[in-house]
């Protein structure tokens, strides 16, 4: 592994992102493609989508891997970024978005940038050649609406997403897979660039085009690490977060539809919402005692992303290594 071509990587994919974001927002402030920050006092207007600053970082730092995996990881990027930008722009029906996520999974099928003998822990390697490709299908929708879904305040889906990718990252460097560094750290470094202008207070938000783009850079990296279970571990805030909401709402809805699962008060800071008809998020079960800042809420949700990570690095040194 040639370290000196890595630093290179995250050094490109960092600074590339983040001059395209802050380009990004001064773009998107004139052309008033912006959005009211709901949990302020004053609600700023916030220039959205800049996921394309996430996008594009990454894919000039891959330029140089040429081969199916990294084919595979810029190809399902791109598509998870385009279904998102269509979204930012024209929102879709409740199921609409997950169905078409399933495109972003056909790259990965199709140039077969995945092992059909996964690692499980007490069973080993096992073989599912039939089986794989579905899952592979269903991980996509799965991964991109729940990146999606925990986009709520500042900073919290770029944070959890660089936080959840670190385990596989390791896990690659652990066993050698030049492949999977290299995807791995370009994307790694390019949500690091953003997630400074994206942590609260907020300068510039993903939109959907970027949290889909970064759903789908988690469940990519997972399959073509060959790190599945230390993926889910990972990513545990991200997968109970989804599950509350679709099984509190009985599936997939538009946001317009739902009742707040948080109240703001007079002061902003946010207490759980009561009603029984509101979705079940993290965020609700956190401010489900008192009432908590924003910023309080976005540090408790990251602060689960990190536990989760720690129980994701245990299962690799334990099982794995």
């Amino acid at each position: 592994m040639n370290w000196i071509n890595i630093a290179i990587e995250f050094v490109l994919s960092f600074l590339v992102t983040l001059v395209i974001t802050l380009y990004l927002e001064i773009v998107l402030k004139k052309k008033k493609m912006t959005v009211p920050d709901a949990h302020k006092k004053d609600k700023p207007l916030v220039p959205r989508p800049g996921g394309f600053a996430v996008l594009v970082g990454t894919l000039l730092a891959l330029l140089f891997v040429i081969n199916s995996y990294a084919l595979a990881f810029i190809l399902s990027l791109s598509i998870a970024f385009l279904i998102g930008l269509v979204d930012d722009i024209k929102k879709f029906g409740g199921p609409e978005k997950p169905l078409l996520a399933i495109l972003a999974a056909l790259p990965v099928i199709f140039l077969h940038a995945y092992s059909s003998t996964p690692y499980l822990p007490y069973v080993g390697n096992v073989t599912i050649k039939i089986l794989y490709p579905l899952l592979v299908l269903a991980g996509f929708p799965i991964y991109t609406n729940a990146t999606n879904m925990i986009d709520i305040f500042n900073g919290v889906v770029t944070g959890v997403t660089a936080i959840s990718v670190l385990p596989f990252l390791t896990y690659d460097f652990i066993k050698g897979n030049v492949t999977g560094a290299y995807l791995g750290i370009a994307f790694e470094a390019s949500l690091l660039a953003f997630y400074l202008r994206h942590k609260y207070p907020s300068r510039i938000f993903p939109g959907d085009s970027g949290s889909m783009l970064m759903g789908a850079g988690i469940v990519t990296l997972m399959i073509t690490s060959r790190a599945e279970v230390i993926g889910i571990v990972a990513t545990l805030p991200l997968i109970f977060n989804g599950f509350f909401i679709l099984s509190s709402i009985g599936g997939f809805k538009e946001h317009s539809e739902l009742i707040r699962p948080l109240i703001v008060l007079d002061d902003y800071r946010m207490i759980a919402n009561k009603d029984p008809k509101s979705p079940v998020t993290l965020a609700r079960l956190i401010a489900s005692q008192r009432p908590m800042s924003e910023k309080e809420i976005a540090n408790r949700i990251m602060l689960l992303s990190v536990i989760s990570s720690a129980l994701s690095f245990i299962t690799m040194m334990v099982y794995y290594i």
